[in-house]
């Protein structure tokens, strides 16, 4: 059997693993069995913005297995940047459904009170785990904010300031639930939790690189979503395989889409 082939199985096997668990998630609790969400008393995080300087970002697969998409490797010229250091938390986010914008699928209100839809039970919404959002909402709260969701080069070019580590950052199944949005210990000065604890919104449209080449085993894998109607995401959920972690990865989904573990930071010019 051709290795790629097989990779290409393993890996694809993992993608469904993960979007199983958004139809999972929906389904009422008494039909599922799990750990309630651990959850402790956390405040909103105060969250600073990382100053990022201009330099290279590395774009695309250059060796070893990748899907269509992420091919071929090539560099992009990113001018310097501020980043938050942190995902936009819940207690954030709170902010702005209190001036109208529009809650999160995985909120619930109750008697004036929110509460957090977990996998296997609704807890009070933990302030300081992260915003779980469709592409809009975070496009929307961003331009609240005055700032603008990041590229996905400047998405890259911050997540080369970090090692991921799938314990401390949430993903490759560690958890069910979001933690908190700082409750990873990565290097200070550096964003935190880029890969892990929820996918990331950019504001690039999923289209292909240059050269782009639909694999002859499955051409409609990326091709058939080149349509101007789904975003690019990066990063890991708490449910994303480590395979599916590395940088050249690509994920994307519509932009109304809610069921998505994705939440996002926000950029502005430095």
């Amino acid at each position: 059997l051709d290795p790629w082939v097989l990779q290409m199985a393993i890996e694809h096997r993992q993608m469904h693993a993960e979007t199983l668990a958004y139809l999972f998630h929906n389904l009422p609790y008494e039909w599922k069995r799990g750990p309630l969400p651990v959850v402790g008393a956390g405040p909103t995080v105060a969250n600073g913005i990382l100053r990022v300087a201009a330099g290279i970002a590395g774009m695309g697969q250059a060796n070893g297995f990748g899907w269509d998409n992420e091919f071929a490797a090539h560099s992009v010229s990113v001018n310097g940047f501020g980043i938050s250091r942190f995902k936009v938390s819940n207690g954030e986010y709170l902010e702005f459904v209190r001036q109208g914008g529009e809650a999160p699928n995985f909120w619930a209100s109750e008697r004036g009170q929110w509460f957090w839809r977990g996998m296997f039970g609704r807890i009070p919404l933990p302030l300081d785990w992260p915003a779980w959002v469709t592409w809009r909402q975070a496009e929307t709260f961003a331009k609240w904010r005055g700032t603008a969701l990041p590229t996905e080069s400047q998405w890259l070019r911050a997540a080369s300031l970090v090692t991921p580590d799938p314990v401390r950052d949430n993903y490759d199944f560690r958890h069910w639930d979001p933690i908190a949005v700082n409750a990873s210990a990565a290097a200070a000065g550096t964003p935190q939790q880029m890969t892990g604890n929820g996918w990331e919104w950019t504001r690039d449209v999923f289209a292909p690189f240059g050269g782009f080449t639909p694999h002859p085993l499955y051409p409609g894998y990326s091709a058939d979503f080149f349509d101007g109607d789904h975003y690019v995401l990066k990063g890991a959920s708490p449910r994303t395989a480590g395979l599916l972690a590395r940088p050249s990865f690509r994920n994307w989904f519509r932009p109304e889409y809610p069921y998505m573990y994705a939440g996002f930071r926000l950029v502005e010019p430095v």
